[in-house]
């Protein structure tokens, strides 16, 4: 049996995935909310970048994970439709900056996600450390805007473990972003989790 180990930022998204695959809260010393069953192990990470990514690390050096998965919200830089949800094919970070050439090709790398064989819609990712409700905030390409993914992928390809990252459209990086996400943060994580079971 795959063992995955499952990074989640906010405990409203966290909830929604505990009820859907009935993991069990365990005890530790590791300063995390984890989540078990005889397959996932899920951990609440917070929201960010650095948050994500020292959970990420916690997860794969304290319990048996074969592959990683990053589930959440993300808000639309493109006309994608609010309640939606995606496999990311590829993400990247949109915040970064480095003058000195040697660093970026780490800096400015795009990481590439495991997607299933049968998906044929997917979305771009990018992450960064800022809440986008102004789309003029951003630079990218993508399709999706977060705060976690890329530290997740990033984590993953260090540790050569597969990556996939699903995410739910919460809002249109617009000024009313912050009420959109939890407005729709129920319909977005339950198309996120019906995306969650097709690789579980």
């Amino acid at each position: 049996m795959t063992k995955i180990g499952i990074v989640c930022a906010m405990s409203e998204e966290v909830d929604k995935i505990v009820t859907a695959f009935n993991l069990q809260k365990i005890n530790t010393d590791l300063g995390y909310k984890i989540y078990q069953n005889q397959q996932i192990t899920l951990i609440e990470s917070s929201i960010g970048k650095v948050a994500s990514t020292l959970a990420a690390s916690v997860l794969v050096n304290h319990e048996s994970i074969d592959r990683l998965i990053n589930i959440g919200l993300a808000g639309a830089l493109k006309n994608t439709p609010v309640g939606s949800a995606y496999f990311v094919s590829s993400v990247t970070q949109h915040d970064a900056f480095i003058p000195f050439e040697e660093y970026q090709p780490d800096m400015y790398q795009d990481i590439n996600c495991v997607v299933p064989a049968h998906v044929k819609n997917t979305a771009t990712l990018a992450t960064g450390d800022q809440f986008i409700d102004n789309i003029e905030q951003i630079d990218s390409d993508a399709d999706l805007v977060d705060m976690e993914g890329f530290a997740v992928a990033y984590v993953a390809k260090k540790h050569h473990l597969p990556i996939t990252i699903i995410k739910g459209v919460s809002d249109d990086a617009n000024s009313s972003s912050e009420a959109e996400l939890f407005k729709n943060l129920t319909i977005a994580m339950d198309q996120t989790i019906a995306l969650l079971k097709q690789v579980i």
